[in-house]
């Protein structure tokens, strides 16, 4: 039996921390104390300000108020069901998707009962933005091939950083970050961006065109979740290229010419939720990628270096905290731009 810590978000623009009891694990069960979690900006904000639209939805009971935030976070195994799978001891160091809290007891079956073990020279404040990474990492599995292509992300927050530093780690040239905020640029250049584009600075598609040479990017990853941004996205890539769009665009767009911006110019796009990136139809398309191979790969290159982390995380917080990281995120932009929470 253990007494966890979890933090909730009670209603929009309220956030608090609770106690509460973790029995032993049952046999399909495992208990996970956290050492980090991480903050995914997109989906946490999105919840903290009510306008997720999964809330309005009461077929989906998880998703209303008193909320737990979180699905990305690292620590060690307390204790483990014998009916567990995967082989884990007492004391194996995992990253898993878990909520804002000191400790998981997770069930086999459930949609978050996914467990991975970490390289032995990963530290857990890195590893928990592992899943996090998950969801940028869908814009380079999605386009396929990538090794010598160009790519430029559109939006720089915490799921454009990852978006943009696998297309890095995974053989793209050059690469392109492309936000309005001098902190994410500077913190992509950090990353080993090539370049990076400021909007506020003359016409972007034109600003694209002189540091490529050529009409547009081959691989275009829009992470912005701002639906009237696909347009523009579509703008920025070269004629037969591809727009993977890895932000959730909570909404609709209006102004899209069908003809003239995607039939006529041979362009691709396509979603790529982090969740869905692995379903049967898409492994089919995408080679041998499934969950568990992507974080591994995940794990294993934050690890090594090779995904660098380079001025990701700004802010490391007490749980207590967390409501004053949220209004960072939402307000304070040129500040914050990756938050993990300590819990030991």
């Amino acid at each position: 039996m253990v007494i966890a810590r979890q933090a909730v978000i009670l209603e929009p623009y309220k956030v608090g921390v609770r106690e509460v009891t973790l029995n032993d694990p049952a046999a399909n069960q495992i208990l996970i104390a956290a050492e980090y979690s991480g903050v995914s900006a997109g989906t946490e904000l999105a919840v903290y300000t009510g306008s997720h639209q999964w809330l309005k939805d009461p077929n989906l009971p998880d998703w209303k108020f008193p909320f737990r935030s979180g699905y990305s976070a690292a620590g060690r195994v307390l204790k483990v069901g014998k009916e567990f799978p995967g082989g884990f001891q007492e004391g194996d160091r995992v990253s898993f998707p878990g909520n804002h809290a000191s400790a998981e007891l997770l069930t086999v079956g459930h949609e978050r009962c996914r467990v991975w073990k970490m390289p032995d020279s990963l530290n857990f404040e890195k590893a928990a933005v592992a899943v996090i990474a998950r969801y940028g990492l869908g814009a380079s599995i999605r386009a396929g091939l990538t090794l010598g292509r160009s790519g430029a992300v559109l939006g720089l927050g915490i799921i454009g950083q990852f978006a943009l530093r696998c297309q890095i780690a995974a053989g793209m040239s050059p690469v392109v970050g492309i936000d309005e905020v001098k902190m994410r640029r500077e913190a992509a250049l950090a990353a080993g961006a090539d370049f990076v584009i400021d909007p506020k600075a003359g016409d972007v598609k034109q600003q694209l065109h002189a540091l490529l040479g050529t009409k547009g990017a081959e691989v275009v990853a829009d992470a912005t979740g701002v639906p009237a941004a696909i347009p523009t996205a579509m703008s920025l890539a070269c004629d037969a290229g591809q727009v993977i769009v890895v932000g959730s665009p909570r909404g609709k767009a209006a102004e899209v010419n069908f003809y003239d911006d995607l039939h006529r110019r041979y362009i691709e796009v396509s979603g790529a939720h982090g969740n869905m990136l692995f379903e049967p139809a898409h492994i089919r398309l995408a080679g041998a990628w499934d969950i568990n191979k992507a974080q591994m790969w995940l794990l294993r290159t934050i690890a090594n270096g090779r995904l660098s982390l380079n001025k990701l995380v700004t802010h490391t917080i007490a749980p207590e905290g967390l409501g004053e990281a949220y209004e960072g995120l939402l307000k304070n932009k040129d500040e914050y731009l990756g938050v993990n929470v300590k819990w030991v």
